[in-house]
């Protein structure tokens, strides 16, 4: 990576911030700069920072420094994204060139955060974690990522490209990428990569076509490039509404995208491109755990019961290591929660976190013997990690009170299903362990077509939107159904739209419907 050239390419974006901040440029004008850097105008007229986290994944040194700059960057609250980022809220335009400076400083440079450019790469959280034998996917990120930062063509594309490295029991996350690989080995135990291109989600979402059956792991980028100048040269650059790598697909046919990819792909000249080294399987992290004193006080303990079958996980590092969830609230601390959040995990010795689709914070490895002593130091905080209760779990998007182009307040109406499952389970108490975090991947909902959440993939997903109904024009959701999920990539529009007042209410009918609560 060519720190140099990275900050020279966001100069252009810190000077419209200080013009900004003078009241020399307007908001419209403003947007070019910021958007292709993840520095989005707030419809309160503040900033959103988005700080790119590779894969989500934040080693303890950078998870310090991000409790320092929000508690000292005037942030109103952090916000863990569906894309593994951390978003910076209600910045100033100076405070926001303060953000970049030092984010840049500490190894989180901010280029392509949003706009027309190579976005943050997503990964399987639990690769190289989990007790399932897949490899950890985190360092093809970074390595794809350092790769990619210095090719200018990959930031001034036609549209957004996405990429995501998935394991096998997690292959649909790659199929509703523009660029997605499944880890696999070959018959000589190589490790590499099947790859599909041209899946992702919005309008006329789809999965992607395969590419490859087995990439090995030193091409994975020269099949980066080959996309992106594939996806430069073909992209419709004329209507955004269709110039994602997908619309290429359907223009085409699969079988010619298919051979025009490979044409792109065998011009490649990979001896230009570097190659990655044979990483560790392992989570890099995960050899060595703190053991806690024996406590055996929490036992019988029936709340620690629950919580232990909800938060805690097995691992690939042994019996008595364990991965454990914090649960974060609409994947929202404020700058005091951000700090306690991180408190805990430096107490007990977290090395590195990772964040979830659904908006959480993975502890990776954890002794056994933390467990007890884990649960308490939680208890204690002023706010809940623990998964007491539904509220500010179902994952929303950040809804249209802070985001510009926003329909609904997703927020608000999440919460309604928040206190109708909170109901339920009120009265069903025993099947909460067993069923709350099936619920919270099987529920989301974005406030408008975007898909920030990837309502999409759920088993029940929710499109917001505005119907006209008796003659009112009322908020709504469009339901999307996804019956193999999470076999599945992408479900379908269902032909139902649900009144968003009576959306807790539908969720628990469809629920029961489909068997899914028994």
């Amino acid at each position: 990576m060519n720190l140099e050239h990275i900050i020279e390419a966001q100069s252009g974006l810190i000077d419209a911030l200080g013009k900004f901040a003078a009241g020399e440029l307007e908001p419209a004008a403003f947007k070019p700069f910021g958007a292709p850097f993840g520095v989005y105008q707030q419809r309160n007229g503040a900033f959103m920072n988005r700080i790119r986290l590779v894969g989500g994944e934040i080693p303890l040194e950078k998870l310090r420094f991000l409790r320092d700059l929000v508690q000292e960057s005037g942030v109103k609250f952090a916000h863990i994204s569906t894309r593994q980022n951390i978003q910076l809220h209600d910045v100033s335009p100076l405070n926001s060139i303060e953000v970049i400076r030092r984010c840049t400083a500490n190894g989180l440079p901010f280029r392509g955060g949003g706009g027309d450019t190579f976005r943050n790469i997503a990964i399987t959280a639990m690769g190289g974690i989990a007790a399932d034998g897949s490899f950890d996917l985190a360092p093809y990120a970074r390595f794809l990522t350092e790769a990619v930062f210095d090719w200018d063509i990959a930031f001034h594309l036609p549209r957004k490209i996405k990429i995501g490295f998935a394991t096998r029991e997690d292959a649909a996350l790659a199929l509703r990428q523009d660029l997605g690989f499944v880890a696999a080995t070959d018959e000589a135990g190589r490790r590499g990569f099947a790859v599909y291109g041209g899946g992702g989600f919005g309008r006329e979402s789809t999965t992607g076509v395969p590419l490859f059956d087995f990439l090995p792991a030193e091409k994975i980028v020269p099949a980066a490039r080959a996309m992106v100048e594939l996806f430069s040269e073909h992209g419709d650059r004329t209507n955004r509404n269709r110039a994602r790598i997908r619309f290429i697909v359907k223009r085409l046919g699969e079988a010619e995208f298919i051979r025009l990819y490979h044409e792109y792909y065998d011009k490649i000249d990979a001896g230009a491109y570097p190659v990655p080294p044979e990483f560790p399987a392992d989570w890099a992290y995960g050899k060595t755990v703190k053991r806690f004193e024996a406590d055996n006080s929490l036992d019988a303990d029936p709340e620690f019961a629950a919580w232990r079958r909800i938060a805690v996980a097995p691992t690939r590092f042994g019996a008595d290591v364990v991965a454990v969830t914090l649960f974060v609230p609409r994947g929202v601390l404020s700058p005091e929660e951000f700090a306690a959040m991180t408190g805990v995990i430096e107490t007990f010795e977290v090395p590195a976190v990772r964040l979830t689709f659904e908006q959480n914070v993975i502890l990776p490895a954890l002794h056994r013997s933390a467990l007890p002593h884990l649960y308490r130091a939680l208890r204690k905080l002023p706010f809940d990690l623990c998964f007491s209760t539904f509220a500010g779990q179902l994952d929303c998007c950040i809804g249209a009170t802070v985001c510009k182009i926003g329909v609904l307040d997703t927020p608000k109406y999440g919460a309604l299903v928040a206190e109708a499952l909170d109901r339920y389970f009120a009265e069903h108490p025993e099947k909460k362990p067993v069923l709350a975090t099936k619920l919270i991947e099987m529920l989301h909902f974005s406030g408008c077509p975007n898909s920030c959440t990837a309502h999409e993939v759920s088993r029940f997903g929710f499109q917001g939107c505005r119907k006209n109904l008796d003659g009112v024009l009322t908020d709504c959701f469009q339901l999307w159904r996804n019956p193999e999920f999470p076999a599945s990539a992408i479900g379908g529009a269902a032909d139902e739209v649900i009144p968003a007042a009576k959306i807790g209410e539908r969720v628990i009918q469809l629920l029961e419907e489909e068997h899914l609560l028994d």
